[in-house]
């Protein structure tokens, strides 16, 4: 059996998630991951999220720091096709194994660097942690919670999604390596990962305040409610489309709200003093069944609404297991072990999960043996041109999804090179819906035609762009693409290079597997809306779903094109939104028989996990501290000066575990004596993380702060009618190729052009319009 990365040998030095990752992923579909740790071990050993990212590999400890290892190290890099790491610049350069050095041993070397606020700009030298980044960036203070003040944000979507651009970087590169014969360096970092969450932020979108006519956008309070049900349960609602929102509205026996002239708009305006009406009316309704009652109902009657379950729940469900979302795993350390399964489930080339994660060194003497001897001498670096397009120029993605967890991770193809072709209906992808203007962040790039596929002609239009494409992705409900005559077997036989994706919510098996979903839902489902949340509170809505499956979709194509590359041949890809975020919650998504607990949560407060790794007010704001290690422990103890510190209950991990609230009240009383910008300053200069973490909105940092104007991030854009503002970009950067931005387009804007490319003549051009084949005619939303 032939798998997608089969052949590729991998290096892992990463320390962290993302990284680790990363190796996972390429371990997991088939590449010899060898993963390099210092004498030490990799820091995540003791966690369990380490059995999970660092499955399938195996552990070569070396010393970078020993001269006497570095022929070893060179003869590795000589025979590695990807090196990763999670360094910064200057200790990759520290341990010579920056990529200037890593290519004159080896030019065909692909190396991917995973940095948390990215390698230049003002913040670049913060400490590159996960929740570090989320508290400086303004994320935790932009987010729902149960009090007041920045909430501390437990699921690592920014390690997730710096692990979805790493992968798509490396694959990207070794696509364009079979034309240059050359690798070269990628770069991603958690800060990008979050710029591809943000959905809402920036010009054009609809936001939650009244607009000049006094209308609000009422789709997240409304479709997307999380209702209490009358055995104190919670649903979390996703009935966003027209049709399921009425479905809904029908079974609370409220439809007649429609027929309201204020009201036909639901839930996409109305009017704002009618939101909180209709809001309570759709929450008292809810509260007359039990939670089961109503998801019986949901599911019969087409009503989008989901269940909050705990991540080792999602684990034994049955959508997960039949749609083959779960791995039993043997870990050496604790055995057997339940665990989130493949990313992606592709028919030529599947992913396959074999051993558990490695001893510390257990593969030394192995790989060693394999090396070539003796190593290589260093070659001088050969300058090369520039390209003129990114890395996947040539490959051609035909795109049939609507709203934002498949098309933007097409967005994310089209930044790396390739040309991406949006097929959408007359009225347009419903996303559209949810801006005033023309842009629209999951679109930007693309070309846009429309075509009914309803009608003979739009159909044959399709299977026309189809027999010359690399890609078709949709986000269709199972059975849906194949009445409309573009299913996998159809689109097949026009073209069997075809990789044809499906990037849905809950998969094409299971009982749910026709199930409505959109973003609130996998949350719910996965586990996160109870991580979320913290200790004894009830669950919450998060609404990273869908940027987490844009990501996995992205990755998920790339791997169906290694696997053809290695085949021939195209195949059936497919990847949902809630593996993704069995994927983002991975640390949580295990089972073993000597399990301790199923992962930590955020206390009541949501403050954060414990008192070294939490939010603290201060006397004019918050700060967040994370003093990992017992070097930054000892360091926090030395700058405080606390003598209560220095007692004996703190003396160990153990025993300040044992004494957490303690601890957390000690240093929460010194810390409120100062201003969170003080605290910043002398922490971080005394080498301990702590940031200010209600100093900006999120979405604000994204496009106004200049770290983000820096580092690419917040980009100059112009609608069609020349109007110039600033967006929000998240793709992984290459050192050698450009990044290919584009231009967001107006609803069939390329319809015209397409068809003269597949020898329509004008006449036939003009005729397909008129007879409202091609026409665009929008959503009729006005503003």
């Amino acid at each position: 059996m032939t798998t997608a990365t089969e052949g590729v040998r991998v290096v892992d030095a990463s320390r962290h998630m993302a990284g680790a990752m990363v190796g996972m992923l390429f371990a997991d579909n088939g590449a010899d991951v060898i993963k390099l740790e210092a004498p030490t071990g990799d820091p995540t050993r003791a966690h369990d999220g380490f059995l999970v990212w660092n499955r399938g590999k195996r552990s070569l400890v070396l010393d970078l720091k020993d001269p006497d290892c570095r022929p070893d190290f060179e003869r590795l890099i000589a025979g590695a096709d990807v090196f990763v790491s999670d360094w910064r610049p200057d200790v990759s350069q520290t341990l010579h194994a920056d990529h200037p050095t890593l290519d004159r041993i080896n030019q065909r070397i692909v190396s991917v660097v995973i940095t948390g606020f990215g390698e230049h700009g003002p913040l670049s030298d913060l400490p590159g942690y996960e929740h570090i980044v989320a508290a400086r960036t303004g994320r935790m203070a932009s987010i729902n919670g149960f009090r007041d003040g920045p909430i501390f944000t437990p699921v690592p979507i920014a390690s997730y999604g710096a692990a979805m651009l790493g992968v798509q970087g490396v694959l990207a590169a070794l696509h364009h390596r079979e034309t240059t014969g050359r690798g070269q360096r990628v770069h991603a970092s958690l800060l990008q990962a979050l710029a591809s969450y943000d959905m809402v932020s920036g010009y054009g979108h609809r936001s939650h305040e009244p607009d000049a006519s006094g209308r609000i956008f009422g789709v997240m309070p409304l479709a997307f409610m999380t209702a209490a049900t009358k055995d104190g349960r919670f649903i979390q609602m996703c009935s966003r489309q027209p049709h399921l929102f009425r479905n809904w509205l029908r079974v609370l026996d409220l439809e007649h709200l429609l027929d309201e002239p204020d009201l036909v708009n639901m839930p996409d305006l109305l009017p704002a003093g009618q939101l909180e009406r209709v809001r309570a009316l759709l929450a008292d309704a809810m509260k007359q069944r039990t939670a089961d009652e109503w998801l019986d109902i949901f599911i019969r009657e087409d009503v989008g609404g989901d269940p909050f379950l705990s991540a080792q729940e999602y684990l034994r469900h049955p959508q997960a297991i039949e749609n083959q979302r779960t791995a039993e795993v043997t870990s050496p350390d604790v055995g057997p072990t339940l665990q989130i399964g493949p990313l992606v489930v592709m028919s030529e080339t599947p992913s396959v999960i074999g051993r558990g994660e490695p001893g510390l060194g257990s593969h030394t003497a192995e790989v060693l043996a394999e090396l070539s001897d003796p190593p290589p001498a260093p070659r001088p670096t050969t300058p090369g041109q520039t390209p003129p397009a990114g890395p996947l120029a040539g490959i051609t993605v035909l795109e049939l999804g609507y709203f934002f967890a498949a098309p933007y991770g097409m967005t994310l193809l089209r930044e790396y090179g390739a040309r991406v072709i949006k097929v959408e209906p007359p009225a347009g992808d419903p996303s559209r819906k949810n801006t005033a203007t023309d842009y629209d962040k999951s679109s930007v790039g693309k070309e846009s035609i429309v075509a009914d596929l309803k009608t003979p002609e739009g159909l044959r239009l399709v299977h026309e762009l189809a027999a010359t494409a690399d890609v078709f992705l949709h986000n269709f409900r199972p059975g849906v693409t194949e009445r409309l005559g573009i299913g996998y077997e159809q689109l097949h036989e026009i073209n069997p290079r075809l990789v044809y994706v499906y990037g849905g919510a809950f998969g094409s098996k299971g009982p749910w597997a026709r199930r409505p979903g959109f973003h609130s839902s996998p949350n719910a489902i996965a586990g996160a809306g109870i991580i979320e949340a913290g200790e004894e509170n009830l669950p919450i809505n998060r609404t990273y779903a869908d940027p987490a499956g844009a990501l996995a979709c992205a990755t998920a194509t790339l791997l169906g094109l290694a696997g053809r590359a290695r085949t021939g041949r195209g195949q059936y890809v497919e990847t949902t939104m809630l593996s993704s975020m069995g994927y983002a919650v991975s640390q949580w998504s295990i089972q073993y028989p000597a399990q301790s607990d199923a992962g930590p949560l955020p206390d009541r407060g949501q403050h954060g996990f414990h008192a070294l790794h939490r939010l603290y007010p201060t006397s004019d704001g918050w700060l967040f501290l994370q003093a990992s290690t017992e070097d930054q422990w000892n360091r926090l103890q030395k700058l405080l000066n606390v003598t209560e510190l220095s007692d004996v209950r703190f003396e160990t991990p153990t025993t300040r575990a044992d004494n957490d609230g303690a601890l957390a009240a000690l240093i929460g009383d010194h810390l409120f004596t100062m201003g969170a910008d003080h605290w910043e300053q002398i922490c971080l200069r005394a080498g301990v993380p702590a940031v200010r973490a209600d100093g900006i909105d999120h979405g604000q940092f994204l496009l106004e702060h200049e770290h983000s104007r820096a580092i690419g991030i917040a980009v100059d854009a112009t609608l069609a009618d020349g109007t110039e503002f600033v967006r929000s970009t998240g793709g992984c950067t290459f050192a050698n190729v450009p990044r290919m931005l584009g231009a967001p387009e107006p609803l069939g804007n390329s319809t015209q052009k397409i068809l003269r490319e597949l020898g329509y003549d004008d006449a036939t051009i003009v005729d397909l319009e008129s007879r409202g084949i091609t026409a665009a005619i929008g959503h009729g939303l006005d503003g």
